[in-house]
């Protein structure tokens, strides 16, 4: 997971966002393509840095503004835009200073028992410098019947070593009555919460440079480009714990009899949805891994999600067109990634679906 400060403006984080600008690019280890003529032109650099710099400013100024509205989901925008502090060593993380964690903990205030507040705790737990066992507490209390939530509890506690623990999660996940990340929520409030703010303008050679690292030469496109990096960073629980449960390599599944359709109801879900495309791949992978016998069932689900990727991948590589980037977030934001990727596509006049003859790429090693 990236830093804060990873994901704020300095020119180092925008070549960051630009590669993680979707979980597509994520996928498919690509990044649109850099033009490093004009990053390595040493003015160039130094203008770009220097915009960042005022970015970050005008970044901090309206996050206050943000805050002294006084409500919840405007405490929470103003937290999540305000840049972080640099942490105490190179490879630190940053973490929010007493101003934003103090936002933070007026919205929890506020809005007790809104799981978006909850979620949020989870998913900056990092920069909040909070109790992650309370907040996942938290989270389960206001969200327990959500399948997303018992995913994050099932990653943590694998990352903690308690694996018992996160074979719980990972059953409470198989047969919660729902499946809802958040994730668009909290694009939309990412979105939402750097709108409206006084950016500086660009130069035509911050621009050109911001052209050659993002596909943006807008600030109002370079807002949205960075709201979709943070949100691939944060939005979705962590499925490192669905991967030793549920992958080809597991022990357990041979000793845990209960384990096979756990995974499988668990898989399914996350196959069929839309949110993220990474999650939708992995997850109809292992699921033939786990029986071939679904190979039938999932199979045109792989071949369609494969589809999508390859042919968004070029059409992402620049998003100062039409759709510009900002739009595209807000598709994102209202129908998921993969929903996005599909009017993408229809926008370009590319079909849906894949053509019979198509050949499904092999799968990344």
């Amino acid at each position: 997971m990236l830093s804060r400060r990873l994901r704020e403006g300095t020119l180092a984080t925008v070549l960051l966002v630009a590669v993680s600008l979707v979980g597509s690019v994520h996928a498919a280890g690509q990044a649109p393509g850099l033009d490093r003529a004009v990053l390595d032109d040493p003015a160039t650099q130094a203008a770009m840095e220097a915009w960042s710099r005022d970015y970050e400013s005008a970044m901090a100024a309206h996050a206050q503004s943000l805050a002294q509205r006084g409500d919840v989901r405007s405490l929470l925008g103003a937290m999540m835009i305000m840049p972080a502090q640099d942490g105490t060593s190179d490879n630190a993380p940053g973490v929010l200073g007493p101003q934003a964690r103090g936002w933070f903990a007026r919205a929890r205030q506020l809005g007790p028992t809104d799981p978006l507040v909850a979620w949020v705790e989870v998913t900056d737990c990092h920069v909040l410098g909070c109790d992650r066992d309370a907040a996942i507490a938290r989270l389960l209390q206001l969200d327990g019947n959500n399948a997303a939530s018992h995913l994050w509890a099932n990653g943590i506690a694998l990352e903690s070593g308690d694996l018992r623990a996160a074979r719980e999660y990972l059953h409470s996940a198989a047969v919660a009555p729902r499946y809802e990340p958040h994730a668009g929520q909290l694009l939309a409030l990412l979105l939402d919460a750097r709108a409206g703010a006084a950016v500086p303008t660009m130069d035509p050679r911050v621009s050109a440079g911001m052209q050659a690292a993002t596909g943006t030469r807008a600030p109002a496109d370079f807002m949205a480009t960075q709201a979709l990096g943070q949100w691939a960073a944060i939005a979705l629980a962590p499925m490192q714990g669905v991967s030793h449960l549920c992958g080809p390599g597991s022990t357990q599944l041979a000793r845990d009899p209960g384990l096979r359709s756990d995974c499988i109801a668990l898989l399914s879900r996350l196959a069929a949805d839309d949110t993220n495309l990474p999650y939708a791949q992995m997850a109809t992978r292992l699921l033939v891994g786990l029986d071939p016998g679904l190979t039938n069932q999932w199979a045109p689900r792989m071949r369609q999600l494969a589809w999508w990727q390859e042919q968004s991948l070029p059409l992402l590589a620049d998003v100062s067109g039409t759709p510009g980037a900002n739009e595209y977030a807000r598709w994102v934001a209202s129908d998921g990634e993969l929903g996005a990727m599909a009017k993408l596509l229809a926008r370009a006049g590319i079909a849906a679906a894949p053509p019979a003859d198509w050949q499904l790429p092999p799968p990344p090693r």
